[in-house]
């Protein structure tokens, strides 16, 4: 840059703030639109820009305040997208110094006297121009009482009235607002247009600049152009209008390319070592630990996208032979390192010591990498025939049917033969046929029916005794009294039970009443007089303590399983959490891995 220009020097960003809509880059669906309106005629009298910092909305803001009243060169021109800038209405508003186009910044005016004077201005008709314009930045910041007192100006302004609203908080702004608005969200600036900008602006400012510098510029600046343009204006006072990566680094505390590369691919090949010199050499470089954890989401983010078949748009060449050679490790491996960089990443503000917690980030990784994955896990397990189930025969109770069995040809089934021609429930006879065999007689679904009705009629006549614990939760818990059968099946010993008398010890703590009430409750349901006593006996174990023994055996049992042994074997340390088991569904075992942060939860189903 010219010595001469030091002392009037402007800052890039507002140097290069985009005096047309053609120059307003990223924004193409937002230009469509207001020009298809200019053009139609149907211009809307309220819009709200939204969208992160230094992506156009106060530029766009601006310009559509300039096109909106452009007369042009001759002074006969209407509307338009693209203002002259050399008319007194285009010059007016450049300098912000035009009578009919205010702009308000709604951070230091946000209560209702505020909003009163522009309520009270609305009802003259513009000094010197087609419209007179308001724009309100960072509208999200007016009081609740402020955006009330605006919204009936808001719905029905006069015709020579425009709204134009600012807002990196859309969340903020009442629904109100919103409905009386045309919303436009500004995007993001893709990284490839945003370098391709910069590379123009650096032609023009006389900086030499790498592609790999602007590159990092158009990264760190996360889809700003206002960002991007500091940044390039601070490197630019830096390193004397020569960039590179290396200085860019340096300046930015953040890994270069080759740094990242290096400690990611060391990781996930599993080599430790490896990736904790490319740690400390890029750490002795200045190089920030959150930085660095950064840089590697980013890679994996962009790898896996690669891996899954995503189009991706590169900086530069380096950046896809970079994120090519990543997605060779596939999206099993890449997904699991994003799962340990992403909780990392937030252990590192809890660290004493960051670059002690990135070190032990990175050993986690690199340990991760040589953990295999789940498929990988069940090409290993053996695929063992399945062994021909015998069905046994259900306990009988009121709500069993005989004949409910699973018909499968591997099964051994079991069936009902009609014995005489005048049917009656006592005559079924459970017959045991051949395995691999499926035996159906012709009036099997007429017997099942029968028997059903049968029953449920003789359970109206002779309700089943009551002779279990587990059958007086099951009729507590008929009758809805879920308390009540918590209460018996955690703290009841059985000592003494007897058609209407009942005898129990109690166990825990648990209302003095319980026997009163239980009692009360059983005469009730059974229409008979019951008795109920509290015994200094010990008494049986509760139902949950069976339980809970019954499921240890089972637990006991499943780990004797080969194939459970096998997935052992590969898990060294794990242990089996829980069982789930149904009848429809395969028993899932989980399987709590306790050596391996990787593994936390994963449920493998046997």
């Amino acid at each position: 840059m010219n010595d001469t220009t030091q002392q009037t020097y402007r800052v890039l960003a507002r140097k290069y703030r985009p005096e047309t809509f053609s120059k307003l880059i990223g924004q193409d669906a937002l230009v469509r639109t207001l020009s298809n309106a200019i053009r139609l005629g149907r211009l809307a009298h309220a819009f709200i820009l939204t969208g992160v910092r230094g992506t156009g909305k106060t530029s766009t803001a601006r310009l559509l305040a300039k096109g909106l009243n452009c007369v042009g060169t001759d002074g006969t021109s209407g509307p338009t997208l693209e203002p002259c800038g050399e008319c007194e209405p285009c010059q007016a508003i450049t300098a912000g110094r035009h009578i009919d186009v205010l702009e308000i910044d709604a951070a230091s005016h946000t209560g209702v006297d505020d909003v009163r004077e522009i309520i009270e201005s609305v009802g003259y008709r513009p000094v010197s121009s087609r419209f007179k314009v308001y724009i309100i930045d960072e509208v999200h910041m007016m009081s609740k009482n402020a955006f009330n007192a605006l919204l009936k100006t808001l719905e029905e302004p006069p015709s020579e009235v425009k709204f134009i609203f600012a807002t990196t908080e859309i969340r903020k702004v009442p629904v109100t607002i919103l409905s009386r608005c045309q919303r436009y969200d500004l995007r993001r600036v893709p990284t490839v247009l945003l370098i391709e900008h910069l590379t123009s602006i650096c032609d023009t400012e006389k900086i030499t600049a790498s592609a790999e510098a602007l590159a990092i510029i158009a990264r760190n600046a996360e889809g700003s152009v206002r960002d991007a343009l500091s940044l390039l204006d601070q490197a630019a006072a830096m390193t004397a209008d020569t960039l590179t990566a290396e200085l860019l680094t340096d300046m930015l505390g953040r890994p270069g390319q080759q740094e990242s590369q290096a400690v990611l691919a060391a990781a996930l090949e599993g080599n430790t070592t490896l990736a904790l010199a490319a740690f400390t050499e890029a750490y002795s470089h200045g190089t920030e630990p959150e930085m660095l954890v950064a840089d590697l989401l980013d890679l994996i983010h962009i790898a896996c996208m690669h891996a899954a078949g995503s189009g991706a748009d590169y900086a530069t060449n380096s950046d896809a032979e970079l994120v090519r050679s990543l997605a060779k490790f596939g999206i099993a491996r890449l997904g699991r390192a994003w799962q340990l960089l992403l909780k990392g990443h937030g252990e590192l503000a809890h660290a004493p010591n960051p670059a002690a917690g990135c070190e032990m980030l990175i050993i986690r990784l690199a340990h991760a990498a040589l953990m295999p994955t789940p498929g990988d896990i069940l090409q290993k397990l053996p695929l063992t025939p399945q062994e021909p189930v015998v069905s046994q025969p259900a306990p009988s109770s009121a709500n069993t049917n005989p004949l409910k069995a699973t018909m499968t040809p591997t099964k051994t089934e079991c069936i009902a033969e009609k014995q005489t021609t005048n049917f009656k429930p006592d005559q079924v006879t459970l017959i045991e046929a051949p395995k691999n065999h499926l035996i159906r007689t012709e009036n099997q679904q007429n017997i099942a029916l029968h028997i059903q009705e049968s029953t449920y009629k003789n359970d109206q006549k002779h309700p089943e005794p009551l002779n279990s614990l587990s059958k007086i939760v099951a009729l507590a818990e008929a009758k809805n009294e879920l308390l009540l059968a918590a209460r018996i099946r955690n703290h009841v010993r059985l000592v003494s039970l007897q058609p209407e008398f009942l005898e129990l010890s109690l166990t825990g703590n648990i209302p003095h009443s319980f026997a009163d009430d239980l009692s009360k409750k059983l005469s009730l349901w059974t229409k008979q007089r019951w008795l109920v006593i509290v015994s200094d006996k010990k008494g049986a174990n509760t139902l949950a303590e069976d339980a809970r023994g019954a499921a240890a055996k089972t637990k006991d049992a499943i780990a004797l399983d080969p194939l459970i042994v096998k997935i052992m074997g590969v898990f060294p340390g794990a242990s089996i959490d829980h069982i789930k088991s149904a009848f429809t569904e395969p028993c899932a075992i989980t399987v709590d891995m306790e050596n391996n942060a990787n593994f936390d939860n994963e449920e493998m189903s046997g």
